[in-house]
């Protein structure tokens, strides 16, 4: 070996021997780590091996009763707790989306008591975290899309979080319709929600604006307020805009998609029973190709 060769391995190698060993900034905020884990929609078969490998390695895994029997397998042997048996259900209700559903007077306090009782759960996590164990929060489809996972995460350094994405609901559903969300000309995809949709001063501002340019827009837990979406967006779009709702998006032995339009979806939809699981997609990609080269 050349002797300038040697003096590089020599200088990397001691190197690696001082600077090896210096703490991250994460690993001084606390050697344990917060991961907020993607399982998928619906079907097992969704969750990625990284997911599988980071909730092999966790010392504590946090999930619902429903996701806890889903994962049994998996979690077997493992140190389980349900964080949203308490956090999320007050009188019987999640708190946060029936909110308006109790007095005006008493709704201030519940927000106060859950805040209470999180960050008082969020505390024990933090002390976890600082003796080096790993958490892992199981959380259905997109965990950077509506997902409760941040409430929760308030207080927790960033530097100990991380995320492990997977197939989200709104991926589940464009599959299961078999079409590009970029598709049929469309200039921007958004995804969306009644509760942010309409405005608190001008109820259609988004409705109006959107409208102005091609697009698809994208609706989580929109079966609820579906007849108050539609009467919006017909306000400022042609009524044969196509529109459809895929029930229970990536479980393959409920997925259904109805389809319609803005005039039609209403009456499609109405046998159906479910009112909550489904997502709605609305505009030109639906039915234009699903994919076109700019002019």
């Amino acid at each position: 070996m050349a002797r300038g060769k040697m003096t590089q391995v020599i200088l990397m190698t001691t190197l690696l021997c001082c600077f090896g060993g210096m703490s991250s900034p994460a690993a001084s905020a606390g050697s344990g780590t917060f991961y907020v884990v993607s399982t998928g929609p619906g079907d097992p078969k969704h969750i990625t091996v990284k997911a599988l490998e980071t909730i092999k390695n966790a010392d504590l895994v946090l999930c619902s009763a429903q996701s806890a029997k889903q994962w049994q397998e998996i979690l077997q042997g493992k140190k389980v707790e349900d964080p949203w048996k308490e956090l999320w259900f007050y009188q019987g209700k999640v708190w946060m989306k029936d909110l308006s559903t109790f007095k005006p007077e008493e709704r201030p306090k519940i927000v106060a008591e859950k805040k209470r009782q999180r960050d008082a759960y969020v505390n024990n996590l933090k002390g976890l975290l600082a003796q080096g164990k790993n958490v892992a929060l199981l959380d259905s489809g997109d965990p950077t899309v509506f997902s409760r996972a941040f409430w929760l995460l308030e207080g927790v350094d960033e530097n100990q979080v991380e995320i492990i994405p997977g197939v989200g609901a709104m991926t589940a559903a464009m599959a299961a319709l078999k079409k590009a969300s970029t598709g049929g000309g469309a200039r921007f995809v958004a995804q969306t929600a009644p509760f942010a949709f309409f405005g608190q001063n001008d109820r259609d501002d988004l409705a109006r604006d959107l409208s102005r340019q091609p697009g698809t827009l994208v609706f989580y837990m929109g079966l609820t307020q579906i007849a108050n979406l539609v009467d919006a967006l017909k306000k400022f779009n042609p009524g044969d805009l196509p529109i459809a709702v895929v029930y229970y998006a990536g479980y393959p032995q409920k997925e259904k998609i109805v389809k319609g339009t803005l005039d039609t979806i209403l009456a499609n939809i109405a046998p159906e029973k479910e009112k909550w699981m489904g997502m709605i997609i609305v505009g030109r990609s639906l039915t234009g190709p699903n994919f076109t080269l700019p002019e």
